[in-house]
């Protein structure tokens, strides 16, 4: 009796110390160095806030692709596709959207449950305006400092005069609201999200207006781009992602996600394992 009584002490013993032994997730060590004014550590499939509270991080759940975009958790939030910045050398692979899974629980956590509370952070950036010299101010929020991010992006656009048609006209950046044909929230939401010059970019549901929600669109899509690279490298070098990098193309839109990108090198953190990729409809 002893002697099972052992065993089953030894292994459990080991099973406690592989649990306290396992390593950081690399999401995880994305999201820490991402957001370190928010997050302090991470513990027991949890994402530990600096107030105390507590995210879970993987739900466990095998999900479908419509239960993956309405209840997406951190662990599919930040594994389920990569983004890869910097110029693509093909267009995006059939229904890749890197970023488009969002873990809402953890948006509104950071940037606020509700429209009244988004807008106690917004301020304004200086943004060029359609007159070569004038300037006119556009609103984001401040938390996670996307505003100043946002600014470092207008100061090189600023420099480049040849840019400008693409970036004056914006289609906007702050807007409480759901994504167009689903009841998610879109990353405008929370205010750090800005549409540049519609007319002069692509949505693919705006190129589909009657037709967008067929199974024939969605398979036939081709991807469509008049964005110039030079723009997207600029907003990836401060920490946003790219729209025109999702097969479900959306060209004028760009959101601050430094979790999606390679992290500084002074705060570099190893980069997740591929996962299985999940489509969506944007």
């Amino acid at each position: 009796m002893r002697f099972y009584l052992f065993i089953l002490l030894f292994f459990k013993g080991l099973h406690g110390y592989a649990q306290h032994a396992a390593p950081v997730p690399p999401g995880i060590q994305r999201l820490l160095a991402a957001y370190p004014q928010h997050l302090k550590g991470y513990k027991d499939n949890h994402v530990i806030w600096k107030d105390g509270s507590k995210t879970r991080y993987d739900d466990g759940r095998m999900k479908t692709e419509e239960e993956a975009f309405d209840s997406t958790d951190l662990e599919d939030h930040m594994n389920a596709l990569i983004y890869e910045p910097g110029i693509s050398v093909d267009t995006p692979g059939y229904n890749c959207d890197p970023g488009t899974l969002r873990c809402q629980e953890f948006f509104m956590k950071m940037y606020g449950h509700s429209e009244a509370e988004v807008r106690r952070h917004l301020v304004p950036v200086t943004w060029l305006a359609p007159k070569p010299g004038r300037t006119k101010r556009i609103w984001v929020t401040s938390v996670n400092g996307v505003h100043r991010h946002l600014q470092a992006v207008a100061n090189e656009l600023a420099a480049r005069p040849h840019l400008r048609p693409y970036v004056t006209d914006i289609g906007g950046t702050f807007n409480w609201r759901p994504i167009m044909g689903t009841n998610r929230m879109s990353p405008h939401s929370f205010g750090f999200a800005i549409d540049i010059n519609t007319s002069r970019s692509e949505y693919w549901k705006w190129d589909h207006r009657d037709n967008w929600q067929l199974d024939s669109v969605e398979i036939n899509l081709q991807w469509r781009n008049s964005v110039p690279l030079e723009i997207v490298e600029i907003f990836e070098r401060h920490g946003f992602i790219w729209g025109g990098k999702w097969f479900h193309y959306d060209t004028m839109h760009f959101e601050y996600r430094p979790e999606m990108l390679p992290a500084p090198k002074s705060r570099a953190v190893a980069k997740p394992t591929r996962k299985a990729p999940a489509v969506k409809k944007q």
